[in-house]
Parts: C-alpha cells; structure tokens; sequence
C-alpha cells in the first residue's frame, strides 16, 4: 500500500556499473506502527497521517522517524527536479552534480524533519509545503556549495567535491586508466571513512588522521575490482594521502581555469536566463531568506486562486492556453477566431489587474512597498504561480484520471521514460521486452494521454476539433512535462 511505503521506507543507493538506482528498504519498526495505526483510518490519506506525525514530534516517539521516511520520497523527487534542471547548464563545469548527488543532499535535509517544518503553518497544504520547501534548500546547497569552493580549505574542497567534478578535474591535467581509477577509488574511501568525522573549532577542515588514513587504505584495498588498478599494488597510508593530496591540487587547478560567475548567461546564450535565476527563482539577497520567501508563496498562490475563480471566462480560458499548454497570441487567436492583437489586449488587461490585486496582497502582507519597480519584480513569481495553477488545473481535472485509465505496464514504462529520463533500450532491458514494443507503448500511452486532454480542452473551449489539430505538439509536450513532474508513487 502506498500510504504504508511512504511512512516506512528508506532509500538505498546501488551503483550498476556507474549507473546510480534507489530501492527503498522497509523499517520492521515503522511499517508495524503504520500497519498499526491504518486500522484505525482506513480511509485516511497521506495528508492526515503526516499532519498527525508533524503534530505529535514531541509526544510520540516515532513520528519523527516517520517523517523522516516521508520527506526522503519527496526529496527524490524535488532531487530529481532539480537535476533536470541543472542538466541544462552541465557544460558549465561547477555544476557538475551526479543525481545521487543530489538525492544525498534532500535526504539530509530528511533526517530532520523537526527543524523541516518548525515554521510550518498548519492552514497550509502539507505536501505541497514540504515538496516546494525541500526543492528550495536543494538548490540554495548547491548555490552555497558552489559559493563556498573558492573559499573552502583543501580537505573542505575535497570532500564537497562530486565525483564527476574530480574525474573531469584528473583527465584535466592527464591521467588515465587504470591510474584514474585509482585515484577515484581513493577519494572513494576518503569520502566513506573521512565525512562522518564532526569538526569541532575552527572553518577549516583538518587534515584525515593518521588513524582515518590507515582505514582509508584497507577500504581500498577492499574495494579493488578492477584488475587493472590492482596490479598497481595495494595502498597504505602514504599511498593514500599522496593521491589525495594530487586530487586537491587537481581540483585547484580546474577550479581556477573554469571558474565562472553564476551571472553568466545559461547555454552560452547572453540573451538567455542567468544560472542564478534558474537555481533561485528570484533570489533575495540572502539564500537563506529565499527559503522562507517561499513559505508566503503558498499564500500568494490562495491569493490567485480566489482571483482567477472571478475572472471571467474567456480571460481564464486564454490564460489556460498561455500558461496551462504554453501557446502564444498568434496561436491562440485562431482558436478564439479574433486577432492575436485582440488576445494580446485580453491578456495584458488580465495581468495588470492580478499584479494590482497581488501588489495589495503584498502590502498587507509582507510589507511591500506597491510602486511600479514592485509591480515589475512581482511579474516573474506571479507568473510562475499561473503556470503551477494552471498545470495543476490540467492534472487534477482530467490528466490525473487518464493517466489511473492506462494499463499498469504503459504507465511504468511512461514512468521510466519521461520522470527516470531512461532511453527506449535501457527501459526494454530493465522490464526484459523488445524495444519496439516498448516504442509503441511509449507512443500509444503518450497518445492516449494527449487525446484525453484534447477533448478534455475541446468541451471547456466549446470548438471543433479540428482547431486544436495544429497545438497537438504543444499537448503532447505537456503530456511529457506532467508524467516529468507528477510522478506515480507506485514506480518511483
């Protein structure tokens, strides 16, 4: 049962010949008390259960451990947001975060679910709360990361470093296989043997001991596979500083030869957005702030939702197409049958009257000064709150139920195509079909998805079908963003 799974399952990391997956191992302890406490509210949902737990961190003692497993899935998928959108920027070398990376830093933030929801206002819908949250203290870690490298002593770099950034950061000044290998391996152990140790005084991280460093070298030793890189001889504690020490000169170098402003533009493209924005979403000036900006961001997007419900219906209609399907003016007219100039006034007409009804909102609320610098700094996070409203629209009102319409099968191998990012032939070999039939699977549960959300539009627009024909890419693009960001628990 899902409810069962979110509440007592933890993550586990399993390297595939360097592909990292997750399976999730279940706690006897927690799943007994889960099972326990269903009897009593066989028809409550995941909401009520972690509002239970968030309510009772003091009195009950494993309502902590519960929530902790209850973040960790939210956090692989906020994880695994947050590395799409990093892969647009992965020929920037500082970004060069490995997925589990990226899962590790959620699941930390996972372990404390107290210190998690201490602000948390209970008017507000939990999970949403939490997944918004976690995805914001991803991306302010990796800011702050990428931040601190110039700053940060040489066992500090070393070990915040991915293994991604070393590897590229060896090939850089010339090493290769089966050295390589060795070299990684050690950083390897370092990472096992040398994190864990607690750093008391002082902002730089002390050098391993030697103690750490003969542990080091018997992991090393242990983990050697490679024939290759056995026949270089085993380490010892003086092997083992020496390659790391070559790792962070290493870093030192490719660090100063790539360094690059989070200003600069994204794709090498100056007209395109900077990586600040993208990782920030319109950061205030301090990261940490950001994270709790977002918590009155959830109030912000009542504030719309109240709005929207009065506006009438052509303007919700065509802000549904903008928003919801990603259409522009000249698109949309035809729809309509009016002129693109008349869609464009109807919009323009729409937005200033939400910006004056938000910029009041913001006065009220968080003491925003509502002039016309506030008004154009309000345009970017109020859009971004209409394509969240108007996607979840599309999902709840028909996409959810088309998607629960689909055979079991269609919907893993949709699953693992467009939210795993998995190519047609991993996917056949994983599930053990040919890849054609997983092809047509892809294409005819796509379809299906695409044709349901035609109609769906269709009967709300109140048009002929074949007007919608020429938007059917645009469908199908939304098909795959849904599937990207609404996951089905049950193959993640």
């Amino acid at each position: 049962m899902t409810i069962i799974w979110k509440f007592s399952t933890h993550p586990r990391l399993k390297d595939s010949n360097g592909l990292w997956n997750v399976y999730w191992v279940s706690d006897r302890e927690l799943e007994t008390n889960i099972k326990t406490l269903y009897q009593t509210e066989p028809n409550a949902d995941a909401e009520f259960w972690a509002r239970l737990f968030v309510n009772t961190f003091d009195c009950e003692p494993l309502a902590l451990r519960h929530m902790s497993a209850y973040l960790e899935k939210l956090g692989y998928r906020a994880a695994n947001k947050v590395y799409r959108e990093l892969n647009n920027f992965q020929h920037y070398t500082q970004l060069k975060y490995d997925q589990h990376d990226i899962w590790q830093i959620a699941w930390l933030f996972s372990s404390t679910p107290d210190i998690f929801f201490s602000n948390f206002n209970s008017q507000l819908p939990l999970e949403n709360y939490a997944y918004i949250k976690m995805e914001g203290k991803i991306k302010d870690e990796i800011v702050r990361n990428l931040g601190m490298q110039k700053r940060r002593s040489d066992w500090g770099l070393l070990r915040y470093s991915t293994r991604t950034y070393l590897q590229e950061a060896l090939q850089n000044q010339g090493y290769k296989q089966p050295q390589l290998s060795c070299y990684l391996l050690a950083w390897d152990s370092f990472k096992e043997i040398y994190a864990p140790q607690r750093v008391t005084g002082g902002r730089s991280l002390p050098a391993p001991t030697d103690e750490q460093l003969h542990m080091m070298a018997n992991l090393y030793n242990k983990l050697v596979q490679s024939p290759q890189v056995a026949a270089l001889g085993k380490a010892n504690q003086a092997k083992i500083q020496a390659w790391l020490n070559e790792c962070i000169q290493a870093l030192r170098t490719y660090q100063t030869k790539h360094l690059i402003s989070l200003d600069s533009p994204t794709g090498g493209n100056e007209d395109s957005a900077v990586l600040s924005e993208m990782i920030l979403n319109g950061a205030s000036e301090s990261q940490w702030e950001q994270i709790e900006i977002q918590e009155p961001a959830f109030a912000l997007t009542a504030i719309l939702t109240e709005l929207l419900t009065r506006i009438d219906s052509d303007t919700d209609n065509c802000l549904l197409l903008i928003y919801g399907f990603a259409l522009d003016y000249r698109s949309i007219a035809p729809i309509f049958e009016i002129y693109y100039t008349t869609v464009r006034n109807r919009y323009n007409q729409a937005m200033q009257q939400l910006l004056k009804q938000v910029a009041q909102w913001a006065q009220e609320k968080l003491g925003v000064t509502p002039d016309s610098e506030s008004l154009n700094e309000m345009q970017s996070p109020l859009k971004e709150c209409l394509k969240k409203y108007y996607k979840s629209l599309i999902f709840q009102s028909v996409f959810r139920t088309a998607w629960e319409q689909l055979d079991d099968q269609r919907r893993n191998i949709l699953h693992l195509r467009y939210f795993r990012q998995m190519d047609e032939a991993a996917i056949a070999r994983q599930l053990q079909l040919c890849e054609l039939e997983v092809s047509n699977k892809v294409v005819t549960g796509r379809e299906e998805l695409a044709t349901a959300i035609k109609e769906w539009i269709q009967n709300r627009l109140n048009i002929l079908p074949d007007l919608l024909n020429p938007r059917t890419d645009k469908i199908v693009t939304l098909v795959q963003r849904l599937i990207a960001n609404f996951p089905d628990p049950d193959f993640v």
